[in-house]
């Protein structure tokens, strides 16, 4: 992996795939063997529960998030779900278990190898009659205007290059009175430099975290209202002991103290809001 953010929307894409699909495919967390990672104990920290995580298959949870939009969506028998950035899997599948057959779920991602695994994961638990995953970018969705009635995202547009896009396009696929349900890194001040400069801090979720300002602005620019958050600071979920995998990454680079010294900065946050 390159030691230098990448400076262009398509390196940013770039980065973000190949880090990901070394998650997936190599069974790592980019720098240590998955077996290291506890995935199932960091999503019941984030408010996955244990029988929840028992209904989808151990493969399709990676750790990789920051919350549970599943849980803020309150979703229905019958609706339809966009999981923008669905990864393994995991909270499409947990949303087919709400939605049930009568309802569907749209998985996007843009790297083949977590939708390989995300489509096995929809063959094994029998839900891929009403759950399907499709290659394509947040910020340029494969899927029609007013399609959903819930879109969810779990740590996925901090990394999007273009957030004020992806949330529009959110606001694209939803139906008249839909719902946007996302667990996000959101930041209180800007980064320093020499933080912003690491490719490592950007896979991590921190170089590529927009300012609240920023965040909260492009939703409402979107068009979405009655936008509600809240938030835990991200040191609480991350950085106490260095379990995430992505955090690991830019441990290494950065340095523990200094790492550390940015969760005062960096924040995990529940946010929804609707679609007039």
């Amino acid at each position: 992996m390159t030691t230098t953010t990448p400076n262009t929307p398509e390196a940013v894409h770039d980065l973000v795939r190949e880090s990901y699909a070394e998650v997936v495919t190599r069974k790592t967390s980019c720098c240590e063997p998955s077996t290291s990672v506890d995935s199932r104990a960091i999503s019941q920290k984030l408010g996955y529960t244990e029988e929840t995580l028992n209904a989808v298959p151990d493969e399709a949870n990676l750790g990789l998030g920051c919350g549970n939009p599943t849980a803020l969506a309150s979703l229905r028998p019958g609706e339809v779900v966009v999981d923008l950035g669905a990864g393994a899997g995991l909270d499409a599948l947990i949303a087919a278990e709400a939605v049930g057959p009568e309802g569907r779920v749209i998985g996007v991602d843009m790297t083949p190898q977590m939708l390989a695994s995300a489509r096995k994961h929809a063959v094994d638990m029998g839900v891929h009659g009403f759950v399907e995953f499709r290659e394509g970018l947040i910020e340029n969705m494969p899927i029609p205007d007013e399609t959903a009635d819930v879109v969810i995202s779990n740590c996925v547009i901090n990394l999007s290059p273009d957030k004020p896009t992806a949330f529009r396009e959110a606001f694209r696929v939803l139906k008249s009175g839909g719902r946007l349900a996302v667990s996000d890194i959101v930041l209180d001040t800007a980064l320093p430099e020499e933080v912003l400069g690491l490719a490592e801090a950007y896979v991590a979720c921190i170089a590529g975290a927009a300012t609240e300002t920023e965040y909260f602005g492009a939703i409402a620019d979107a068009g979405f209202v009655g936008i509600e958050t809240t938030r835990t600071p991200a040191g609480a979920i991350f950085l106490g002991d260095f379990t995430d995998p992505m955090i690991k990454v830019a441990a290494k680079t950065m340095g523990e103290a200094r790492l550390k010294a940015l969760a005062d900065t960096v924040w995990s946050y529940k946010i929804t809001a609707r679609k007039p």
